[in-house]
């Protein structure tokens, strides 16, 4: 499984200049109040894990981080991107081009390491990529290359580097983006289709999904198995997708399923073609054939779904935004076990969500509980971001193992939330 490991911020809005942030390969947990940057270091974490800044094509930032494959790889990323000050020097005086004085440049650089050794791929806007001696890095000075994605899907064709496991799970996390606090998602899933967003082209006898495509494997691989040129929708019961059932078994149905529409099909080159998936239809019977779509749920029902279905698509790592929202601390439990083997990056005004993370050590801690706070830097509003000291985890496990306070009640009575 893929693991965010690391993260320096050299620069990014109004973060603490050389801010370096580890973290645990299990449960992450940000603590704050409003106004501290949850939400934005949520977000980042998704550009870091995702290798996608495009968003971010406009700002001034410089970063630094670790993906690891535990026990097969590690890939040190930096990625920076700056404004362009110096204008053309062939420029005929007195003429100035005010997209010239706007333009970015954007520099990435990959490191790999694969079990002990070290190796180099090098990528550059004027020699292309290129291997040496299995030390790998990426550098280009094209801000269109903010997706650093595209250099790891790269380095999976150079036949030298070892390593492709890494770039997989690498590549396979572009779908973890922030789950948040509404009900987007659910919103997104059960809406009008958008081509932009769903579209799947057909190519050979496989479906290949785009970056951007939400879906869940277990349903492309039905999708792909019941494909007909002539079929306008696809249906899945429980019994063949794995979330479905878990959503029927903890709402208390007996059946459940999930229709999938194509809404428009275009020819894509002598045998294939693209599909446009429209918005999701979810059905849950109970005994007796009586059935509710998901309009009929209920607020915590609707985000128990978008959080299942959100699982389904990201095997590797989880970023949620205030997770318990409108959820049951018995549906809370559900979600945390969940996440399984997971690393996972969540938020919580909710002190229910806290008393179910598990407390290891003092290490684990360290690691696990990231505290923001907000302060006033040269006037203006600014962020201060950091683990957990290793004196206030000492203190703080020390506290859980005597079992009076809960995990919540600890972190209030030490100011550390």
């Amino acid at each position: 499984m893929l693991k965010l490991r690391r993260l320096r911020i050299e620069k990014f809005r109004g973060v603490t200049p050389g801010t370096e942030l580890r973290f645990s390969d299990g449960i992450n947990v940000l603590l704050g109040q409003n106004g501290t940057g949850k939400t934005t270091l949520l977000e980042l974490i998704s550009m870091v894990v995702r290798s996608d800044f495009s968003s971010l094509a406009k700002e001034d930032f410089a970063l630094e981080y670790e993906l690891a494959v535990p026990g097969e790889a590690t890939a040190i990323v930096t990625v920076s991107n700056k404004e362009q000050t110096s204008l053309p020097e062939t420029r005929p005086r007195g003429v100035v081009d005010v997209s010239d004085h706007w333009r970015r440049e954007a520099e990435v650089t990959i490191e790999v390491l694969s079990l002990g050794d070290r190796g180099r791929i090098r990528y550059d806007s004027e020699r292309g990529l290129t291997t040496g001696d299995l030390e790998a890095i990426g550098h280009t000075r094209d801000s269109s290359f903010l997706n650093a994605g595209f250099l790891l899907s790269y380095m999976l064709e150079i036949p030298d580097v070892f390593v492709a496991s890494l770039f997989e799970r690498a590549l396979a996390a572009s779908s973890a983006r922030r789950f948040d606090e509404s009900l987007e998602l659910f919103m997104w899933l059960v809406g009008p289709g958008d081509a932009r967003e769903r579209t799947m082209m057909h190519k050979g006898s496989g479906l290949v999904k785009t970056r951007s495509l939400l879906l869940p494997e277990a349903l492309r691989q039905g999708l792909e198995a019941m494909y007909k040129r002539t079929r306008s929708d696809y249906v899945f019961r429980h019994e063949d997708v794995d979330f479905l059932a878990s959503l029927k078994e903890i709402m208390g149905f007996d059946a459940a399923e999930l229709k999938v529409d194509v809404t428009e099909r275009r020819p894509w080159g002598e045998n294939n073609e693209q599909l446009t998936l429209g918005g999701l239809v979810f059905r849950f019977w109970w005994e007796g054939g009586e059935f509710i779509t998901q309009a009929r749920l209920s607020y915590g029902q609707k985000r128990l779904l978008a959080f299942f279905y959100y699982l389904a698509c990201n095997d590797d790592i989880v970023i949620a935004d205030e997770l318990v929202n409108g959820l049951h601390h018995r549906w809370i439990t559900e979600c945390v076990d969940a996440l399984g083997e997971r690393q996972a990056f969540l938020t919580s005004q909710n002190p229910l969500l806290l008393d179910y993370i598990p407390v290891t050590s003092p290490e684990q801690v360290h690691h696990s509980f990231v505290l923001c706070r907000g302060e006033r830097r040269g006037g203006r509003p600014a962020w201060s971001w950091a683990n957990m000291s290793g004196e206030d985890a000492a203190e703080f496990f020390a506290a859980y193992e005597v079992g009076v306070e809960h995990v919540s009640e600890i972190l209030q009575s030490r100011g550390l939330w």
